[in-house]
């Protein structure tokens, strides 16, 4: 992702790449990308940079968190499977700067979390199932973006147990349950549906992302969102508000 998203702040009009930062033993170190270095220090960026961009790990954000005290640079991050410490970690950081976090900045899957929210309350005697599917090297399920719809679907609506697989005897599904399933394999770049089922029909609403290239393109869209926002935690829902 941030390989894709380099790319086309280097080739966008109204942007100029700072800079690239990768972990210290990581072999790209020291070599030159679009135009610029390849760092470990991002330090030394702040001063030349309006936004940092991360997508990394959960330990990985914290450590940029660290690394940018004292600096009031907007961020935009895309790391999901963050602990609830660690999101908290990442609200604090809102203390002290603009912050736009998404479990994913594909414009498609951010009108859908606001469809889910609509189809949800329409729908209160529908069951309601979530599955996803990703390529086999991701190391986190079910996805941040699953996570999230679920997310919409509980404030919506009285769910008391959500599962995440069904196995043996599991008896009757219970109308206040919620599945979350998710799916490895091959080189699939993102696919979640939201199932509302009920006696007679069925509503499906489905995003498949083809390539990672449309969630590179969201990421520009949160840059120039959040490039001059006054401190605070934002997420993709205030991008598309703003129209």
């Amino acid at each position: 992702m941030a390989g894709r998203v380099a790319r086309l702040v280097a080739e966008a009009e109204d942007m100029e790449l700072a800079g690239i930062v990768e972990r210290k033993d990581h072999s790209d170190i020291g070599k030159s990308r679009y135009g610029v270095e390849i760092t470990a220090d991002l330090g030394s960026l702040l001063k030349e940079a309006d936004a940092v961009v991360e997508f990394t790990s959960p330990s990985g954000l914290l450590e940029i968190l660290e690394g940018m005290k004292g600096s009031s640079i907007p961020l935009v991050s895309g790391t999901t499977g963050l602990s609830d410490a660690e999101f908290d970690r990442l609200k604090e950081g809102a203390e002290e700067r603009a912050i736009l976090w998404a479990p994913n900045m594909s414009v498609g899957v951010n009108l859908m979390f606001k469809l889910a929210a609509e189809a949800t309350r329409a729908l209160p005697d529908c069951d309601v199932e979530i599955v996803e599917m990703h390529h086999r090297h991701k190391k986190d399920a079910p996805s941040g973006t699953a996570k999230k719809l679920a997310e919409i679907v509980k404030d919506n609506r009285k769910i008391t147990k959500t599962i995440y697989g069904r196995e043996g005897h599991t008896g009757e599904r219970a109308s206040d349950e919620l599945a979350v399933l998710a799916l490895r394999g091959g080189d699939v770049a993102g696919e979640h549906t939201l199932y509302f089922a009920t006696e007679g029909e069925r509503l499906e609403l489905t995003h498949r992302a083809s390539s990672r290239l449309a969630f590179a393109k969201g990421t520009l869209q949160a840059i120039r969102f959040i490039a001059h926002k006054p401190k605070g935690f934002y997420q993709f829902a205030d991008i598309l508000e703003e129209g």
